[in-house]
């Protein structure tokens, strides 16, 4: 696994993170703030209520803003390469198409949501992670495993869930301006003021890349908005979730060799969600979410003789009601779902969807059982109905039980389903209106040890998942079809530790072996992967983020003649750090890829050489008043 690895790499990480102060600090810039122990990270991803991930009885992971802030990292994806189960595929520069595949299943088979709202795209399913910023979030959720039973379509590997920022207890605010190699231009600021019943949070985020090559430029902006009204002692509030994010970039090749100047696409995506949590006594609460998402994305190459202009608008309408009951060793949720997608595409030769519709409703229910003091059981079932593809019942069950102060065994069972998209159903020509959805079945188990320090965790989760049903073009018929299916067996492993009050280390390693039904592995899954992170104040005055990326060979197909062949593996390295002139200033700096490695995560796309970039970092950002909207 680690015969390609670079020798000078390695050497310079090891000696930097031995280096490191034993007892490191925050700077003052955020005095007394404490890295925060395991059993304080929180998520409402895993059982749909707020929860610490120590009392979840799954595997989850929570990137917080502490360590976005280390990283100094402006894009989600980034932030998700440390993240175990993960596989980060990027399509070469900046800005360009990124997948995200979960545990071995497919790019389309993981549901993102925007505080609870799915984003993935209605259209052909998926998400393009190349645009989406960190800026404004609190943290990011990403559970592993099957969670139909809780949030339906799509979350067949798993949920990330993106959590925006709200202000509680006066006004903050601050700003972060970055530059550097390639033309790269950032520019980020934050601004929130929280009273005893009115809180609101702005964000705006602008980056922008000149690229490697001609015509590789990129530029998104995204403003996030968050506010809302609060009441009554246990904290009723009425809010309101805005985002709009655009993006342009240039296409600077077809195929390698085959330069497209001209080629360009554009995208525009704006969100409004209303979220209503309405507590009626201490053991029960609704939330109730209406959300509403218009997208449109266009392409064009005026040199292309045939195909040189695409425009599709999309739109989805959601409405999610959840009431949850905590009563003796019990917490009973139940609720029901309403979706309604809605997709138009043309392009020069002609209209290829006009208003065509999906709609889903939903209903289900979930126990999270304290049986004993040592074990929680979590069951929940979903049932969701089309009138095309029909209905799917999605069961889930997973178990935790202490069997000490210190060692956990975790287990579960699930189904999950990902249900034809629109241009899947409809699209002329491969479209196929008969399609059914693609279904799995997954089993983990796993054990948790945590010292009693609390300042080290070891986590170790085998997995096992069967697809079935997948959808592929097939040949014989030229249309879309239920032909595939698919076997995932793998393992994760993460260490976490704490090193002083502020600065922590932290190594995950993913292992997969994957086979579709004609025994070839699936494209783009490496057998191994890895990564080390340390990150954190490592002096007085010095945070940062040091972290060495490890992906191993995979099967991708190649660009020049489509046949199956090997991808190389690689390694790559990033530095991020900040010094804090006085209270409340810092001075930045990062090298992305500091070896320069050579290495492409899609073939026929070469990823981007070594950059160095340089900011300025203003304003106290207090860790208590920035909080997640739940």
């Amino acid at each position: 696994m680690f015969g390609k690895l670079q020798p000078g790499l390695i050497l310079a990480t090891i000696i930097a993170l031995w280096a490191l102060p034993a007892q490191a600090q925050r700077p003052p810039t955020q005095p007394g703030q404490p890295t925060p122990s395991f059993s304080d990270e929180v998520t409402v991803t895993a059982t749909g209520v707020e929860t610490t991930v120590d009392e979840a009885p799954t595997a989850v992971t929570v990137v917080t803003r502490d360590e976005i802030d280390d990283a100094q990292s402006g894009s989600v994806a980034e932030m998700l390469r440390r993240v175990p189960g993960l596989t980060v595929v990027g399509s070469g520069d900046e800005g360009k198409l990124t997948s995200v595949f979960t545990r071995g299943t497919g790019s389309n088979q993981t549901l993102v949501m925007l505080d609870g709202v799915r984003l993935n795209s209605p259209f052909f399913g998926g998400f393009d992670w190349s645009q989406l910023s960190t800026g404004g979030l609190s943290r990011i959720e990403v559970a592993r495993g099957p969670y139909s039973a809780l949030w339906g379509a799509d979350a067949v590997g798993g949920v990330i869930n993106l959590i925006p920022a709200r202000t509680r207890g006066g006004f903050n605010g601050r700003f972060f301006g970055e530059g550097g190699s390639e033309g790269w231009r950032r520019l980020e600021a934050d601004v929130g003021w929280g009273g005893k019943a009115f809180d609101i949070y702005a964000s705006g985020f602008d980056r922008q890349s000149d690229g490697e090559l001609e015509n590789a430029d990129f530029e998104s902006r995204q403003i996030l908005v968050t506010a809302g009204w609060s009441w009554g002692k246990r904290g009723s509030r009425l809010g309101v979730v805005v985002q709009n994010l655009e993006a342009e970039t240039g296409i600077p090749f077809a195929a390698p060799g085959s330069p497209t100047p001209d080629r360009r696409q554009d995208s525009d995506q704006t969100l409004v969600a209303v979220p209503l949590n309405l507590y009626f006594s201490d053991s029960w609460n609704i939330e109730l979410t209406g959300a509403t998402i218009d997208g449109t994305f266009n392409f064009s190459d005026p040199d292309d003789p045939f195909f040189n202009f695409t425009g599709t608008e999309t739109s989805s309408t959601q409405i999610r009601l959840a009431s949850n009951h905590r009563f003796s060793r019990h917490i009973f949720s139940w609720g029901g779902e309403y979706r309604k997608d809605e997709v138009d595409n043309a392009s020069n030769l002609g209209t290829n969807l006009e208003g065509e519709t999906n709609e889903i409703m939903s209903v289900f229910l979930q126990d999270v059982w304290q049986i004993a003091t040592n074990v929680r059981l979590l069951v929940g079932a979903r049932w969701d109905d089309h009138d095309d593809w029909g209905s799917e019942v999605s069961p889930r069950a997973d178990l935790g039980w202490r069997l000490s102060d210190t060692l956990e065994l975790r287990g579960g069972y699930g189904k999950a389903f990902r249900p034809p998209s629109i241009g899947e159903l409809y699209f002329p020509f491969s479209g196929n209106p008969d399609l059914e959805p693609e279904t799995s079945s997954s089993t983990d188990l796993g054990l948790v040890y945590t010292t009693r320090s609390k300042k080290s965790q070891w986590q170790v989760t085998t997995f096992s998942t069967d697809l079935d049903n997948l959808i592929e073009f097939d040949f014989a018929t030229y249309s879309n079809a239920n032909i595939g299916k698919a076997t995932i067996r793998g393992a994760e492993f993460s260490w976490e530790h704490s090193i002083g009050k502020r600065a922590a280390s932290f190594v995950q390693a993913t292992y997969l072996e994957t086979k579709d039904n004609e025994g070839q592995p699936l494209l783009r899954r490496p057998e191994w992967s890895a990564s080390w992170t340390i990150h954190g104040a490592f002096s007085k005055h010095i945070t940062g983020d040091l972290t060495v990326v490890y992906v191993g060979s995979r099967e991708d197909v190649d660009p020049v003649n489509f046949e199956r062949t090997e991808a190389d593996d690689y390694t790559t390295g990033s530095v991020a750090l900040a010094y804090s002139l006085w209270n409340g200033v810092e001075i930045t700096a990062r090298v992305l890829n500091v070896a320069d490695s050579d290495y492409q995560e899609a073939l026929g796309y070469p990823a981007p050489g070594r950059r160095y970039l340089f900011g300025l970092r203003l304003g106290v950002d207090r860790a208590e008043r920035w909080q997640g909207t739940r």
